[in-house]
């Protein structure tokens, strides 16, 4: 009977009217599922809403409730949950009505606060649709079983969590590490300008249009489609290069179509790269043209200026050979020193637009004349790298009649001045325009879109986070082609010479505390169970923004309140220091050891993998014999004269002692050692 009645309903289904009625009504049926689901999905958020404001009683009369409607969420689903309708990003600083005599606190301080929570709320938003798991886990993981809750005056943090030092797509991990590059560039800058040197800064641009991808991607029609670069696994042979021949280039390798990203950073590698910038020898007939004898010869290339006298020395400081003639290149033409770089990414209108910001770092001082040259030899050979890596022509510019000035460049060097700040003598340095020059270069995680201009990743991230569609996609791909990527380079040689001026940080992204660590007591004023944070706080969105943003206006008294809002038992899931049991958090200094040696064992496993492809045979074979006779040496070297672990406390009687106690010690172990074989020769003799 089934087999018949599906008979029938093929039969019935064949008919095109029968078909496209039972089409609209799946269809419909499939509406009202969904309609239905949504109300039941809202109708149980709303009585968890409810539930929680009756269980949420305020600490004191003031109502210090840092939440709001627009940030209270109690969805179980931390990175899963359905977009909300709007994502409140602004600070709670503004909602929490300050107790009596807090007015008066200064503007600054407020607007700090108000940034700091802003950071905090965008972060734990993005965490909800990222595809990177450093974000994810930064400021969520785990390092240890307790979380640490430090309060201060007007600060509080976590501690014992997991930080991703994303400088691309963490708001709160880019503010810390921009931050201090950002002072330390500015520092360097003044040091170099007060000792007579000059700065240019050049900002390089590109024509760009809606539909340009920012990340690279392997080609369609390979095994690794889709992705940013390949992982197919090479089955080249390894065969080492011969003396003076090149490793040959792998053929398993899919081929990648570069993005606007990658082709800005290549092109400007491109400009740094070459003769152009670092300058060449003349070469007549297949050697280096010989500096003219001839006063006529030399008097002409001296008055054309692109060719100086180069003389080569030997390692005795002779001279080693004839002077020949070299064409300077731009650096040394313009005595530049070094540059720095930096990639700044906007979204608009017009699609995407990557541009890159360098300093240019001179010997002589900056002057506007010198600016318009350097920028007129500098965009013929930026608009020739960008055509190179497959980037539109740049668009020179058009000059403006009222005042003379070109706008509209693809290229604009500005030179950079020192004005004195105050009468003590303090300087800074500035645009001419004026704004901050490290600020420029920097904190592009501060910057705001002029109107149609560009949105910046962070607002973007905020679009996404009220459940646009298209900003989530171009998050996705953000954070898809700037992964891994570097943000502030610095040209080989610079920090070197800065060094002698002024106190670099040399510390790494990893090392630069957050700004709240210097601003609270360095012992945890609570201890956080992981249970009750994984259960109570991180499935709430907004939670951990609260903790924070209430002991920073009510203390330690309104992160208590929003704790028991949050239905943490005290005693239970957290509590002062000494009441809490567990495992003493892991400090600093043990997670950078840890990470350090995990570093060196990739280190090592990567030098193997390379001498693999380096070194030939008889290369392995002379390494294993020298290994060898290290091995020989240290172990008669450990005969004769056996080392005595000497402890910095040790007195001479001590170490004396030691010595005589391991002599002795070692003629027993002989002693025994003739024995034992005296007595197996008696037993074979028996047998």
């Amino acid at each position: 009977m089934l087999r018949d009645q599906r008979a029938d309903r093929r039969s019935q289904l064949e008919d095109p009217a029968t078909r496209d009625a039972a089409r609209a009504d799946l269809e419909q049926r499939l509406d009202a599922a969904r309609v239905a689901g949504r109300a039941r999905r809202r109708a149980r958020q709303d009585a968890r809403t409810a539930r929680r404001a009756a269980n949420h009683t305020p600490a004191a009369p003031g109502a210090l409730s840092p939440r709001s409607e627009a940030t209270d969420d109690a969805s179980s689903a931390f990175h899963g949950g359905e977009a909300r309708e709007a994502v409140n990003l602004v600070s709670t600083a503004e909602q929490t009505p300050w107790l009596d005599g807090q007015q008066t606190a200064a503007d600054g301080e407020m607007k700090r606060l108000r940034l700091r929570d802003q950071r905090r709320r965008l972060r734990e938003a993005i965490q909800r649709f990222t595809r990177l798991s450093g974000v994810r886990s930064c400021g969520t993981g785990l390092t240890g079983e307790l979380v640490g809750l430090h309060v201060g005056p007007a600060a509080a943090r976590f501690a014992g969590l997991q930080s991703c030092h994303s400088v691309w797509a963490c708001p709160i991990c880019q503010a810390r590490i921009r931050a201090a590059r950002a002072v330390e560039l500015e520092r360097a800058a003044l040091a170099w300008l007060k000792a007579g040197h000059g700065l240019y800064m050049a900002t390089l641009t590109v024509p760009h249009w809606e539909h340009v991808r920012l990340a690279s991607r392997v080609k369609d029609g390979h095994k690794c489609a889709g992705k940013r670069s390949c992982t197919c696994t090479c089955k080249c042979p390894v065969l080492a290069p011969g003396p003076g021949e090149k490793r040959p280039s792998c053929t398993c390798a899919c081929p990648v179509d570069p993005g606007q990203l990658a082709r800005v950073v290549e092109a400007w590698r491109g400009v740094q790269g070459g003769t152009w910038w670092v300058g060449r020898h003349v070469i007549q007939d297949g050697a280096p043209a010989p500096w003219p004898t001839t006063g006529a010869d030399r008097l002409a290339l001296e008055t054309d200026g692109r060719y100086v006298r180069r003389q080569q020395f030997g390692p005795d400081g002779r001279p080693a050979g004839p002077p020949t003639v070299w064409q300077e290149g731009f650096r040394d033409r313009w005595g530049i020193v070094g540059t720095t770089r930096t990639i700044e990414i906007t979204w608009g209108a017009n699609g995407w637009h990557s541009h890159a910001h360098v300093l240019i770092w001179t010997e002589d001082p900056a002057t506007d004349t010198y600016a318009e040259h350097i920028e007129e030899e500098l965009y013929g050979r930026w608009a020739k790298r960008c055509k190179a890596v497959g980037l539109p022509t740049p668009a020179r510019g058009e000059i403006r009649k009222k005042d003379g000035k070109r706008i509209g460049k693809g290229v604009d060097v500005t030179a950079a001045t020192r004005e004195k700040a105050d009468a003590l003598g303090r300087y800074v340095v500035k645009l001419q325009e004026g704004g901050s020059l490290a600020m420029e270069m920097t904190r592009a995680d501060l910057k705001v879109a002029r109107g149609q201009k560009g949105k910046t990743a962070l607002e973007l991230a905020a679009y996404a986070a009220a459940g646009n569609e298209q900003a989530v996609d171009l998050w996705h791909e953000f954070e898809f082609a700037t992964r891994g990527v570097q943000c502030l380079t610095w040209s080989q040689g610079l920090r070197e010479r800065l060094a002698d001026l002024v106190e670099l940080d040399e510390r790494e992204d990893d090392e630069i505390p957050d700004e709240e660590t210097a601003e609270t007591p360095e012992k945890p004023s609570l201890l956080i169970t992981r249970d009750a944070w994984w259960k109570s706080i991180v499935p709430v969105y907004g939670a951990r923004a609260d903790i924070l943003h209430a002991g920073e206006v009510g203390g330690l008294a309104g992160a208590l309140a929003v704790l028991d809002g949050l239905g943490l038992v005290q005693g239970t899931d957290y509590g002062p220091p000494e009441t809490m049991a567990g495992p003493v958090l892991p400090s600093i200094d043990q997670l950078r050891r840890g990470q350090a040696d995990r570093q060196a064992r990739r280190d090592r496993r990567q030098a193997v993998d390379d001498a693999v492809y380096d070194r030939a045979p008889a290369q392995w074979a002379a390494a294993q014999e020298k290994r060898r006779a290290t091995i020989a040496k240290q172990k008669e070297a450990a005969a004769d004269s056996p080392q005595v672990d000497v402890e910095p406390d040790d007195t001479k009687e001590l170490v004396a002692a030691r010595t005589e106690f391991l002599a002795a010690r070692r003629a027993a172990h002989a002693d025994r050692q003739v024995e034992v074989e005296a007595a197996i020769a008696r037993f074979r003799e028996a047998g």
